[in-house]
């Protein structure tokens, strides 16, 4: 995920772990890279005030149903 702006309140990207949750401020231009999978469960707090706007890209990888695991 790229933040593409700042100036704004709230939307903090948050993972969230068993002992604590781990924050990433947005901030234009960081760019934040991790799987999606239930390793990594995470979420985004609410925007307050302003506009917040980044560039999400998904991908997965499928194996070729005719080659082995």
């Amino acid at each position: 995920m790229l933040y593409l702006n700042g100036g704004f309140d709230g939307g903090r990207f948050a993972f969230v772990d068993a002992d604590a949750d781990r924050v990433v401020e947005p901030r234009a231009g960081r760019l934040l890279c991790f799987t999606s999978g239930a390793e990594n469960l995470h979420g985004v707090e609410r925007v307050v005030a302003g506009a917040r706007f980044s560039f999400a890209l998904f991908f997965s990888l499928e194996r070729d149903p005719g080659r082995p695991p």
